[in-house]
């Protein structure tokens, strides 16, 4: 088990079966959030393939496994743990507490600053790094040396390999970066790479060379501003969409709390708001990352694999997309 993410490992972490009530997500689009009609996902996980132009790109939710297969079989947990603006000491405590709570998805960065307090956390939790899915991301001025950058990252964060390597943002040079990060899957070094913060022109520049098709696409996302337009154009290449900002983001959270649909289903649930806007997340076929520096709001993030929204409630939520943004990229 080195490539993905083994469902047996995700129970062992606490994962729970919700007998009806888990939904898989199967190629999603993002345009009927409410229809999505169960499957069980056949990656098993593997090397990326290079692309032939005979495959079916294809990415497949598991709400129940609380997996995602990528487009190269890799098994993506759907739920993990931010570390924005954490602190290399905050992202220390954050994760072990993350990853003793049954979070096996890890989000940084380099222009973070954290990736050491990120490994800290990781090898201080006990999981083994085998069951741990790590992300880390390239800045801007990374993409000059981009091959020396992947290099420093896992030497910062003390692991032999990355699980997904974004590009942070489009910038110059960003497709000699991202040629970088496919020689380094090519390696070994990173199993799977992705975009952030870019959109269809973007997304379609790179596919134009690219020989190892992007896994993820990491952009804003929330029930303000849902993506679907993205998120549509990117499943052509079986392209996943993971939120940052699931919760509208600090200084924004509660705006989306104190939503009078958000709060009324929550209050229908006996879950609290954030618990409502995440499961919307899965549910919806978005794969979430919610930061937080607090364990007991760590605790309560995790804790919504034992309800599900109804179909009404799903289209309720879609209704409040209103293109509204809280980031300025």
């Amino acid at each position: 088990m080195n490539a993905s993410i083994s469902r047996r490992a995700l129970f062992r972490a606490g994962a729970l079966s919700i007998g009806a009530a888990a939904i898989s997500v199967v190629g999603c689009t993002g345009s009927d959030p409410a229809s999505n009609s169960p499957t069980v996902p056949t990656g098993t996980g593997g090397a990326t393939p290079e692309r032939t132009g005979s495959e079916t790109p294809r990415s497949a939710f598991d709400l129940t496994a609380r997996t995602v297969s990528l487009n190269n079989g890799q098994l993506m947990p759907i739920l993990g743990i931010g570390t924005f603006r954490l602190s290399p000491d905050r992202a220390t405590e954050s994760v072990e507490t993350a990853l003793r709570e049954g979070y096996r998805l890890i989000d940084t960065a380099r222009i973070y600053g954290n990736e050491t307090g990120v490994g800290r956390g990781m090898r201080a939790s006990g999981i083994p790094r085998e069951e741990i899915f790590l992300t880390t991301k390239l800045w801007t001025d990374d993409f000059g040396q981009a091959a020396d950058a992947i290099n420093g990252s896992l030497s910062r964060l003390g692991v032999d390999y990355v699980d997904l390597l974004l590009l942070h943002h489009s910038g110059p040079r960003d497709e000699d970066a991202y040629r970088a990060m496919e020689d380094a899957v090519r390696a070994g070094t990173v199993r799977s790479i992705g975009l952030s913060n870019f959109y269809e022109e973007g997304v379609d520049r790179i596919i134009r060379f690219a020989s190892v098709r992007p896994a993820v696409v990491q952009n804003e996302t929330h029930p303000y501003y849902q993506g679907r337009a993205v998120k549509r154009h990117i499943a052509q290449q079986g392209t996943v969409l993971e939120s940052w900002f699931p919760l509208g983001g600090r200084g924004n959270t509660q705006v989306l709390f104190g939503d009078p649909v958000i709060s009324e289903i929550a209050r229908a649930h006996g879950k609290t708001p954030p618990q409502v806007l995440l499961r919307w997340h899965l549910q919806a076929g978005n794969i979430a990352i919610p930061g937080s520096g607090n364990n007991d709001h760590i605790r309560e993030n995790i804790a919504i694999f034992d309800f599900a929204l109804t179909a009404g409630q799903m289209r309720q939520i879609a209704d409040l997309d209103r293109g509204r943004r809280f980031s300025s990229y």
